[in-house]
């Protein structure tokens, strides 16, 4: 009988135990107060620790899950070097400004040389029609070559100051906008991250 009582005793123990560890284990989730920083533990295959919580000022350690923990420290990685990236977008501007400001200049400066020529070489193409002397239609025609060549050199570089022109401001679209696309995501990722870590998970 004494057999069977220690026996018995030790079975209601370890039935005991092993209900009390699920319990215990169950009570571990997302903002539950811990006391030992970076201890680890596992509940149902979700892996936690203890730690402060990115996302909150307190100090207070509490269990988080290490998928919290992840986009929590993403998030803020994301934020702080945000700050120096849009930064760096801001400070561009100006100088692109004044690039913008000087193709414009030179786009219009070209723009009347390329059409000053152009009445030239005309002219000149139309008094080469009308020309009868051999000696006028030699000087002529030398007239109207160099004049088509310098039409082409003044259109090579009109193009050129155009598609450098649409580059730049281009480059300030993205200058503007681009932090404000960085800020929506940051928003984005915060509010990810704040949902991850939802206390009671």
């Amino acid at each position: 009988m004494r057999k069977f009582a220690s026996v018995s005793v030790a079975l209601i123990l370890a039935t005991g135990f092993i209900t009390a560890a699920p319990a215990s284990a169950a009570a571990i989730s997302n903002g539950v107060a811990c006391t030992k920083l970076n201890q680890a533990t596992t509940v149902s295959g979700r892996k936690y620790k203890c730690a402060k919580n990115p996302l909150s000022t307190s100090t207070k350690l509490t269990w988080l899950s290490n998928d919290c923990l992840v986009s929590a420290n993403g998030y803020i990685k994301s934020r702080n070097s945000a700050v120096s990236i849009s930064a760096q977008y801001a400070a561009q501007i100006p100088t692109i400004d004044l690039g913008i400001t000087s193709e414009t200049a030179k786009q219009a400066e070209i723009q009347a040389k390329l059409d000053e020529t152009n009445l030239r070489l005309t002219a000149a193409q139309t008094k080469l029609a009308a020309a009868t002397a051999a000696s006028d239609k030699k000087v002529l025609t030398t007239a109207v070559t160099s004049w088509t060549s310098a039409v082409r050199a003044y259109t090579s570089t009109l193009n050129a100051t155009i598609s450098h022109l649409h580059k730049l401001q281009a480059a300030r679209v993205v200058a503007v906008n681009q932090p404000i696309q960085i800020a929506a995501d940051i928003a984005g990722s915060k509010s990810t991250a704040l949902m991850i870590c939802t206390k009671g998970l």
